[in-house]
């Protein structure tokens, strides 16, 4: 036996030393040694007797590179670096490295260069992917460098993406295209994808138990199956949609995966993994204010990832904690029966009676009154439930009121809760640390508020059952007005337990329902600004910077006001190009704590100053056109302003979704940065159709067509058209049909195009809007007709200052039909007074005009600070032409429709003021003034009909519907009518207000003052005051005097993300004094008590 035994111990130690020789053995073959750069040292100081630059590959070889290094020169290695990182500056060269050989006395220096290029456009053509998640996945985008042997690397890859998603016999070739630029090329991508690879068959290893009835219900329900493409990407995407379905379902520790595999026939199996575990059932025992369905809501299976039982639970705690059930417990509990597949998950839920708070107490306040804090707080607990405007209606209190006397059922009252009267201990945190920021804010920098103490008395074990009558009175609270010799709050100690009572079921304890809160709120010493100090600056002089900080000297000093200082020093210092600056604030209190002084710890580094420039993502559009909007340069200053400007000149241009300028390494300061631009380009072109049909216009059919950057030149063509047929069997009336014998008279259209350039030769600032408008409206018994060109240059200095000069050409006709010269007569008998703002028959008119607007609002439709400051001048000549003119000569050109010929200016203006009334947004003060006049050239002129003034409705006043207000030269004739008729009752020569058929005028001015006061933050009120005139000529004004109309109401105003919703009523002052006077002279009879008005935003 001896011998054998050490015959097998000489056995395995031969094996374990060939096991170890192996082991090195591979450890040398696979871990390459780590060897130092060869010694070069010898060769340097010789001279160089060749330079030789050699491109590697075949591609992209160009005109040899031109390096430092030359043949004669020293060798040295300053000499390489030099030359190398000059080869790399040119940007044709991914990678550079040098080699020296030794040649004779001599050196032989050889660069070796891989040429690059920039991808300037990526085309993919043939595939069935979607190309944005091919090029994603590859890692291809317009921008990126590319190399000469990265275009088979793209084609493994684009094969790789293709076999994942279930093409395995793809076949791609990639192509790099030159383009104009010798350092950018154009790659395209062309696919053949080739026949999926589909699945034949599909089973399910299921574990523990595939038999488990709930399980193999949900089975079906797995995303892919047999015929499905065998792409990785929608399996793996299944896989997780299943898991999360079986995890809501109750198997809350589930695992699903999936596996390929090529069987006998090549045939493809889906091998589906479940790894389900046991399945929770979730119940509810002691519920009875939620039923089981709102629980489950409550924990919110299907979102959430994490389904222990702790997390579950403390989720229902909270659901009843919000609800004012402060006592509530819940206990989660696994229940499972011997070799069940099923584990119950039971949460046993004590509700508990609603703790309400019956006071709140504030020891030691001084400076706000208690019902202030009470508002504070009660800010935080009304977005608990129950805090609601509207709410459940209790049908005992119905039935009551409107329902049947006898005979009706015993009903529940529905769960009102009362938010403001709970404790939830979350939301008074919050509330506690809002009043001690508050205070703070004030000056109070060392106001102590809390801790807070629920004082809650106990039951008396002798209560009767469902009742609780407290147990002797409540504990004294100590003293908590504690102050140092300083007068600093002292720190109190944690509440006394024995003031608040803690249910405890288990021994028999029970608490009242009804709680005192008690919250000392000591304010201490309030600190004011004694002196600001600044530390580090050298670039900015004090001054400056003091200025800049908007503080004020001996006021309540304020953390979130010094916070807000340093941010405008940092504003100041970015403006002067230290974009790298930093601003720290530190405060030296003086030793009683009523003074402070605030010092700015300035570090400003150096000024930044731009050394390049560059443009990405901008595939399409110019770059020279993006470049021509940049305002800064290369060699300035990096300032903020002109970053600011930058991007609201790119966002004129309407070709970019978004554009953000910034630096190439945002994080490393240095003296010199390159900028980065990068603009995410909007698509293109669209295109909008939409088909109709009413009985008024017939088949209607709608189509718009944009193009938003023609020519990559951010030209915008945009082109609507409007068509509708109205055939004659949907005419009824037989008058009206022979009307519309004619085609022409059935056919309406609303044609336009209109084209804008943003860059017209005179720089960025300018641009070029040229539109065309060809419209028919055909209606019962008139055609309007209007055909105009009108050209405009837009002036935009900056955001908020901007001027427009342009010029309109117009055709209008107007034709009754059936009855020439009867447009007066048909407005008359209609009463529509709103349609026709055009002369009867066809005029040309010629205009010219010229507007300026410089608006400081801070929010255009909703204003509470700022100004606007806007004028125009029009000059208009029109004329008939054609049979109109013909008539026109015969014409006396009284009447309001009369074609005449027309030459006059038109002057108007505005200038609008905002004045905040509180520190917080929404009380405002709005103040305007509008006027406008209209200055006949020549003799007989009479302002043409859509340029004359209107007055009356939400944007002029409010007591009187939309331009309904007569001018009041025609308004003293119609009460000197009135009272002739009153004389004379057979006179029917006297004018009447159905004769007045345009109710303009030549001049008008508008006043208005309105008070905003905020009732929530999305709802405000306001008070307005809406005064004016309008006078048809210049000559009625000056004969009657400046007398004004006035008119007084108020509204609602609701805030949305379009602008606010204004419903508004004003009542016309004059009409309601005559209401009240009945015996009040010359009372203007047709005008109405006053008028109600919606619109969207605020003047």
């Amino acid at each position: 036996m001896q011998p054998s035994r050490e015959l097998r111990l000489l056995r395995a130690l031969a094996l374990l030393l060939c096991l170890l020789w192996a082991t090195a053995a591979f450890a040398q073959t696979r871990v390459p040694e780590l060897r130092p750069a060869p010694d070069s040292s010898a060769l340097a100081g010789r001279v160089l007797t060749h330079v030789e630059v050699a491109v590697e590959g075949t591609r992209w070889r160009g005109a040899p590179p031109i390096v430092r290094a030359v043949a004669g020169q020293v060798l040295s290695s300053e000499l390489v670096r030099r030359s190398l990182d000059e080869l790399l500056e040119t940007g044709r060269f991914a990678d550079a490295r040098a080699e020296v050989e030794a040649e004779g006395e001599g050196v032989r220096l050889i660069f070796r260069v891989t040429p690059r290029r920039i991808i300037a456009d990526v085309r993919v053509s043939g595939g069935v992917l979607p190309d944005d998640a091919l090029l994603r996945a590859i890692g291809i985008q317009v921008g990126r460098e590319l190399a000469v042997d990265d275009v088979e690397r793209i084609r493994a890859r684009v094969l790789g993406e293709y076999a994942r998603h279930g093409f395995p016999s793809a076949a791609a070739s990639v192509t790099a295209i030159d383009t104009d630029d010798p350092l950018r090329v154009a790659l395209r991508i062309d696919l053949e994808p080739g026949r999926a690879k589909r699945i034949d068959a599909r089973r399910f290893a299921v574990w523990p138990d595939p038999s488990e009835p709930v399980l193999r219900s949900l089975l079906p329900k797995y995303g892919a199956g047999r015929g499905d493409r065998s792409d990785e990407e929608q399996l793996e995407q299944a896989d997780r949609k299943f898991e999360q379905l079986l995890q809501a379902r109750g198997f809350h520790r589930a695992k699903v995966q999936h596996e390929l595999t090529t069987e006998k026939a090549q045939k493809l199996t889906l091998t589906v993994t479940v790894h389900a575990d046991q399945r929770f059932r979730i119940s509810f025992e002691g519920n009875r204010l939620f039923d089981g369905d709102e629980l489950l809501a409550v924990l919110e299976l299907e979102e959430s990832d994490d389904r222990s039982p702790e997390t579950l639970a403390e989720k229902l705690r909270q659901h009843y904690l919000a609800r004012g059930r402060l006592d509530v417990q819940v206990s989660p509990s696994l229940r499972q029966e011997p070799g069940a597949s099923v584990t119950d998950l039971v949460f046993a839920i004590r509700e508990g009676e609603p703790l309400r708070v019956t006071a709140r107490r504030y020891p030691c306040l001084t400076l706000h009154e208690p019902a202030d804090v009470d508002a504070e707080i009660d800010s935080f607990l009304a977005e608990l439930p129950g805090g609601e405007l509207l709410g459940p209606v209790d049908s005992r209190v119905m039935d009551a009121a409107y329902g049947p006397t006898h005979g009706a059922g015993k009903r529940h009252a529905p769960r009102d809760f009362n938010p403001y009267s709970y404790y939830v201990p979350d939301v008074y945190d919050k509330a506690i640390e809002h009043l001690r920021d508050l205070y703070r804010s004030e000056g109070y920098l060392s106001a102590s508020v809390g801790p807070l103490s629920l004082v809650r008395r106990s039951c008396d074990r002798r209560s009767p059952v469902g009742q609780c009558i407290a147990e002797g009175k409540p504990a004294p609270a100590l003293d908590s007005c504690r102050y140092d010799d300083v007068g600093l709050p002292r720190e109190l100690p944690p509440p006394d337990s024995a003031l608040g009572c803690v249910p405890d079921p288990k021994r028999g304890r029970h608490c009242s329902t009804d709680a005192t809160l008690s919250l000392p709120i000591r304010l201490g010493p309030r600190t004011y600004l004694h002196d600001v100090a600044f530390e580090g600056n050298r670039a900015l002089v004090e001054s400056k910077l003091f200025s800049a900080s908007q503080l004020e000297l001996r006021v309540p000093l304020s953390q979130a006001e010094l916070d807000r200082a340093r941010r405008r020093i940092l504003d100041v210092y970015a403006e002067e190009g230290f974009a790298f600056a930093d601003v720290e604030v530190e405060l030296d209190l003086s030793p009683d704590h009523t003074r402070g002084r605030a010092r700015f710890v300035i570090s400003e580094r150096e000024q930044v100053r731009v050394s390049r420039i560059v443009i990405k993502g901008a595939a399409v559009t110019s770059e020279r056109l993006v470049r021509s909007r940049v305002a800064l340069t290369t060699g300035g200053v990096y300032r903020r302003s002109l970053v600011r400007r930058t991007e609201e000149r790119l966002a004129t241009l309407g070709v970019f979704g978004s554009i953000s300028v910034g630096f190439e390494d945002p994080y490393v300061p240095a003296r010199e940065k390159v900028v980065i631009i990068t603009v995410e380009e909007r698509l293109a072109q669209y295109v909008d159709v939409r088909p109709g049909l009413s009985s008024g216009e017939g088949f209607r059919i709608s189509f718009e067509y944009g193009h938003r950057n023609l020519g990559g030149e951010a030209i915008a063509l945009t082109l609507r058209s409007q068509l509708n047929f109205l055939p004659q069997q949907f005419i009824i009336e037989d008058d009206v049909r022979a009307k519309h014998e004619s085609v022409d008279s059935r056919f309406g259209r609303h044609n336009s195009a209109s084209v804008e350039f943003p860059d017209i030769g005179l720089g960025p600032l300018f641009r070029l809007n040229v539109e065309a408008i060809d419209v028919r409206d055909n209606a019962r018994d008139y055609s309007l007709v209007k055909d105009a060109f009108i050209p405009r240059v837009i002036f935009r200095p900056e955001r908020r200052l901007s001027a427009q000069l342009g010029g309109s050409l117009e055709l209008n006709t107007a034709t009754i039909l059936g009855d020439t010269g009867g447009l007066e007569k048909y407005i008359r008998d209609s009463g529509q007074l709103t349609t026709f703002r055009v002369p009867e028959g066809t005029t040309f008119v010629i205009a010219q005009r010229v507007s300026a607007t410089w608006d400081q609002r801070d929010v255009p439709l909703d204003a509470t600070r700022g100004f606007l400051i806007s004028g125009s001048i029009e000059h208009v000549r029109a004329k008939p032409v054609g049979e109109t003119a013909t008539e026109a000569a015969r014409s006396s050109g009284s009447g309001p429709f009369d074609p005449v010929v027309s030459d006059f200016m038109q002057y108007s203006s505005r200038i609008a003021g905002y004045i905040p009334l509180s520190k917080k947004k929404g009380a405002a003060l709005a103040l305007s003034f509008r006027w406008g006049l209209n200055s006949q050239l020549i003799e007989r002129s009479h302002t043409y009909p859509d340029r004359l003034f209107f007055m009356g409705g939400v944007d002029t006043i409010r007591g009187f519907t939309q331009d309904s207000l007569i001018p009041e030269d025609l308004a003293q004739q119609l009460l000197d009518a009135r009272a002739l008729s009153d004389s004379d009752p057979g006179d029917n020569q006297l004018l009447t207000v159905d004769r007045i058929l345009i109710r303009g005028g030549d001049i008008f001015v508008n006043p208005r003052a309105e008070l905003r006061i905020p009732l929530t933050s999305s709802i405000q009120t306001a008070l307005f005051l809406d005064t004016g005139n309008l006078w048809s000529s210049l000559r009625a004004f000056e004969e009657l005097g400046f007398r004004l109309r006035y008119s007084v109401g108020s509204g609602i105003r609701i805030a949305t993300p379009v602008g606010p919703l204004v419903f508004d009523y004003g009542f016309n002052v004059d009409r309601v004094l005559d209401e009240i006077d009945p015996s009040r002279r010359r009372q203007r009879f047709w005008e109405s008590l006053g008028a109600f008005h919606f619109s969207i935003g605020l003047f």
